[in-house]
C-alpha cells in the first residue's frame, strides 16, 4: 500500500480548499482511504481508526496501534543509519517494484468517477523488474487538487524523511508533480474516488491521540 500510495501522490499537483472536505477512495483489496483535509498544514490520511498519517501545523506525524511517531525525530535516526541502508531494510525484495522514473500521456477521453468526470491518462513506471502501466484519471476540480496536494505533501515529506530526496525514489515525485494535472478520481484498479464531502470534519478527528 505504501508503494501505491507514494506512486499515485506523485502523479499529481494541487491548489488550496476553502472548507474542510472529506474525500473516500476504495482501494483494491477492499479497504478504503479518507483524506480529511482542513487546510495545507492540517490533515488526516488513513485506512482506518488505528493507522494513519496526521499533518498537523505542518508537521507530519505517522500514528500506529495508538503510537504516535513523529516523523522528523525519526529521521535524524534514518539519516544516522543512511538513506539505502535503511530503505532496503524496510522494502526488502520489494526494493524492486519502486518506481525511479515515470512517465504520464494523454489518452484523449473522458471518464466520470463519482460524479466528477475528468481526463484519462496512462501512468508508465519504470522500475528495476520493468514496466508498470495503469490508467489514471484526474480532474480540475479545486477540492479534489487540495486533496492531491495532501498525498503529495505525505509523500515528499515521507522519502525527505529517510534521507532519500536527492535518490532515485524521488525522483518520481518530481517528474509527475511538474505536469501540474489536477486531481486523482482514479488510478488503476488501486484507487478509485467513492465520494467528496464538506461537511465540518468532527472536533479531535485532526489532532494528536
Amino acid at each position: 500500500m505504501i508503494r501505491s500510495l507514494l506512486f499515485v501522490a506523485a502523479a499529481l499537483a494541487a491548489a488550496p480548499a476553502l472548507a474542510d472536505l472529506t474525500a473516500v477512495y476504495a482501494m483494491a483489496g477492499g479497504e478504503q482511504l479518507r483524506v480529511e483535509y482542513r487546510d495545507a498544514g492540517n490533515f488526516r490520511i488513513g485506512t482506518d481508526a488505528e493507522n494513519y498519517q496526521l499533518m498537523l501545523n505542518g508537521r507530519l506525524y505517522a500514528v500506529a496501534q495508538g503510537q504516535v511517531i513523529d516523523v522528523e525525530n525519526v529521521s535524524r535516526q534514518i539519516r544516522a543509519v543512511g538513506a539505502d541502508t535503511f530503505l532496503a531494510g524496510l522494502l526488502g525484495d520489494a526494493t524492486s517494484d519502486v518506481p525511479t522514473d515515470v512517465t504520464v500521456r494523454p489518452l484523449g477521453r473522458q471518464e466520470t468517477v463519482a460524479g466528477y468526470t475528468g481526463a484519462v491518462y496512462e501512468a508508465v513506471a519504470r522500475t528495476s523488474n520493468g514496466e508498470q502501466r495503469a490508467e489514471m484519471v484526474v480532474t480540475d476540480n479545486p477540492d479534489l487538487k487540495a486533496v492531491q496536494d495532501a498525498l503529495m505533501k505525505v509523500a515528499k515529506d515521507a522519502v525527505a524523511a529517510v534521507g532519500a530526496e536527492s535518490s532515485a525514489y524521488a525522483r518520481p515525485l518530481e517528474q509527475v508533480e511538474q505536469q501540474r494535472l489536477g486531481g486523482l478520481l482514479r488510478y488503476g484498479e488501486d484507487l478509485r474516488l467513492v465520494s467528496l464531502g464538506h461537511e465540518p470534519i468532527p472536533a479531535g478527528r485532526i489532532q494528536l491521540p
